[in-house]
Formats: structure tokens, sequence, C-alpha cells
């Protein structure tokens, strides 16, 4: 009687791989024309602030916010953020819909406005619920201070249950920087570290976006 041998098998491998669900796109660019811009864009926005009839205090402490138009400002600078804004938009919306980003192309509706941050100057954590995306340019970015994260962007983990599990930080900062532009959902919540105690001046231009299939604000 023949006993048959036979040569075991590998086991088969498994093919599974954990699914990142729910991905945050976060948008980040220096740009090389801040050089030439940002000192244009620095005295509009404070002599802005003398004439505006909007500029106010706003949800953050010793910041001067700008009436939201910002973008309709007749000046090649402001045209120029505009672009950079289109730029930022793009790049989201085809990181998260790749080659369907071609049918979010009927219009995208846009309001920016500028912030003046002074001594100490902070903005609570707050999200922008009607936009679907939001973003930050740097024009100056203030004094570092003593503090090692004086005037910073915080976006803020949105799951509760991640962060009271420990299994998030909770925050990631970053740093302003002249000519930095940062852009991300208008759902995240985020807020901004008090600016260096002292004369300098934090200056940026917030903006939100928003999809409308009639009118084009940026076309």
């Amino acid at each position: 009687m023949t006993t048959e041998t036979r040569t075991p098998q590998p086991a088969a491998r498994s093919r599974a791989r954990p699914l990142m669900a729910w991905g945050t796109p976060v948008y980040q660019a220096d740009f090389d024309g801040a050089a030439r811009y940002n000192p244009q864009l620095r005295q509009i926005i404070l002599d802005a602030e003398k004439t505006d009839p909007d500029a106010a205090l706003f949800g953050g402490i010793n910041a001067i916010k700008s009436s939201q138009n910002l973008l309709t400002w007749d000046h090649p600078a402001i045209e120029w953020v505009r672009a950079r804004i289109t730029d930022a938009v793009t790049a989201l919306t085809q990181a998260e819909l790749g080659a369907a980003a071609r049918e979010v192309t009927c219009g995208i509706q846009a309001e920016a406005w500028a912030v003046v941050y002074r001594s100490g100057g902070s903005l609570r954590p707050h999200p922008h619920h009607d936009s679907a995306w939001s973003g930050v340019y740097y024009v100056e970015a203030g004094e570092p201070g003593g503090a090692s994260d004086a005037g910073y962007l915080q976006l803020l983990d949105p799951r509760p249950a991640a962060i009271a599990r420990q299994a998030s930080a909770g925050v990631q900062r970053i740093r302003p920087v002249p000519g930095r532009m940062v852009a991300f959902p208008g759902w995240l919540p985020h807020s901004v570290q008090a600016t260096a105690s002292g004369n300098s001046l934090r200056i940026c231009i917030a903006w939100n976006v928003a999809y409308d299939k009639t009118w084009s604000a940026m076309s």
C-alpha cells in the first residue's frame, strides 16, 4: 500500500485592509507671489479698516473683522488672492471626489474678509456650517512672542468620542507664515491661539466657499 505524501499548502493570505473612513482633507500651500502682494494687501487692509463701515470687533478678542466683500475690492492683489482661493478649492475638491470633481464645476460662490489681530488677539473655536470649504491666507504673522504657539491656527478633531477615548490628540496646530494658505471643510471646528503681546500685527484673509449651480462668483 502506497502512502501519498502531500505538501502542506501555505495559508491563504488575507486581503483585508483597514478602511480609512471619513478622512479630513486639509490644504496647505506657501505661495511665491507673497513677497510681491503681501505689502500691498497689508496697506489696503489697514486703510480699509479706517473707512469700512462694517469693520468691527466680532467673536474674537482684540481682533477687527472687515466687511465680507473683500473679493470685490478693486486691486490686483485681491485678484491674486481670488486666484489662490480657486487653487485651494480645486485641489480640495479633486482630493475628495477624484474624477467626479468635474461634475462640481457649475459655479462656486465665495466670500472673504480681512481680520487684524492686535496684542493678545485670539478667536474661540467655531465651524463655518454654511460653507463647503473655508480657509485663511496669512498676510502678516506678527512676532512669535514668548508662547511657542502664539497666533497658531488650531484645527480641532470633530469626533468627541475619539477625544474622550484618547484615540486622538484632538488638535492640529498650523503656524501662521506670511504667504501661507490653509483650507479645510467648513464644518471643521477651528480656533486661533492668542497673538503675541506687543505692537506687532497678525493680518489674515479668511474665506468661505459654497457651491451654487446658478451663479459663479469666481469664474
